[in-house]
């Protein structure tokens, strides 16, 4: 009941323009938890958008009769009253201050009244909809930009980046234990010998028994990585499923994203790039004092490049800076790059430094960075 008094509180806050910026962030991030409040949620702004200003004249004189009753003085709340704690404690204070605060709280219960009224149709809506078996799927995604962790029901642990999403039906109690994947996960897998754990991603399929390992199959990257940390994974190609590959801590398997039904066979790996195999078997990459791997940096806030592509660098840009980046040259775009990339860095001093090591030019602007010759 609290984290859904909370959830209210922070919409409230959102619609009526006094959300700040940790708020905004918890906001984002109980979405994430929940995906389906995300479409619940752009119902409730577009209500709210639709309060035209006869609606807001008359709130205003609506409250500026509630001062009038009040004799132009707000008392503070006193001391001894009970007060009703919020489950993240943001709401320090019991007291206000002054008619711009009390002005304030009224907003939000404005606002709170509306996205209640509207919550509770929401709601019963989509628990008709709950009957039919598509949609009682667990959807677990994330935004550009944002990251998440969640436990599955076997105990497993996944670490979401930005823009990715897994399903998954049930609560495991079958003989697999089997997760649909688009972007980009780390698994710290729960052992049990007897029901595999079965990763589907666009292009190939992953079994393991207890392991940890990351994947990463965003749909517009050209292929689908998977790099294992310990323990072992078997895996089989979606258009070859006869096909099994078996890695070894500390590889990785580059598969080309082609389309599921093609007819293409994987008769051998080859790592001559120019040849462009459908597959390629390599080692991964490690920086660093603590041998941290280039493949999972972004799970510790940070992004790591060793000898890599401007393109695939600026999708990872994209993902980590809700940007979009164009690049007019395609000779470019084939340039390489080895950099690290923190959390606390800005898009303006990432491309400062690429620019120092390529020498091309760039701009910013509104939300979009082309770079050029």
């Amino acid at each position: 009941m609290l984290k859904e008094y909370r959830l209210w509180l922070l919409v409230s806050l959102k619609l009526s323009g006094e959300a700040g910026t940790e708020e905004l962030r918890e906001l984002d991030f109980l979405i994430q938890q929940n995906p389906d409040l995300s479409q619940q949620l752009e119902v409730l702004e577009a209500l709210w958008k639709k309060t035209n200003e006869q609606t807001v004249k008359n709130i205003e004189q609506a409250f500026d009769k509630h001062l009038l009753r009040l004799n132009s003085q707000v008392e503070p709340i006193n001391n001894q009253q009970e007060s009703r704690q919020i489950e993240t404690n943001l709401l320090e204070s019991s007291h206000v201050k002054s008619a711009k605060n009390y002005k304030k709280l009224w907003w939000l219960s404005v606002a709170a009244a509306s996205i209640l009224s509207v919550w509770v149709l929401l709601s019963a809506s989509n628990n008709n909809e709950k009957t039919s078996p598509q949609s009682a799927d667990n959807i677990i995604s994330t935004k550009p930009g944002f990251k998440a962790s969640v436990s599955l029901p076997d105990g497993s642990k996944v670490w979401l980046n930005g823009d990715s999403k897994i399903n998954y039906n049930g609560d495991f109690q079958g003989k697999t234990r089997e997760v649909y994947l688009s972007g980009e996960a780390f698994f710290d897998i729960a052992k049990d010998k007897t029901r595999p754990f079965i990763i589907h991603t666009r292009t190939i399929n992953l079994k393991v028994l207890g392991t940890a390992f990351n994947v990463r199959s965003y749909d517009n990257d050209k292929e689908t990585e998977t790099a294992l940390v310990h323990g072992s994974v078997e895996i089989t190609l979606r258009n070859n499923p006869d096909k099994k590959i078996v890695l070894k801590p500390g590889e990785k398997l580059l598969v080309k994203n082609f389309p599921v039904d093609s007819a293409l066979k994987v008769d051998k790996f080859l790592i001559n790039e120019e040849e462009q195999p459908i597959a390629v078997l390599t080692k991964m990459h490690y920086y660093g004092q603590d041998s941290s791997s280039v493949e999972t940096s972004w799970t510790k806030n940070q992004l790591v490049f060793y000898n890599e592509r401007l393109d695939k660098i600026a999708l990872n840009l994209e993902r980590w800076f809700k940007v979009k980046v164009f690049i007019k040259h395609e000779d470019l775009k084939k340039g390489k790059y080895t950099a690290k990339i923190e959390e606390a860095d800005k898009l303006e001093e990432v491309l400062e430094a690429l620019k120092m090591a390529e020498g091309f030019h760039y701009s910013i602007k509104n939300n979009e960075v082309t770079i050029w010759r």
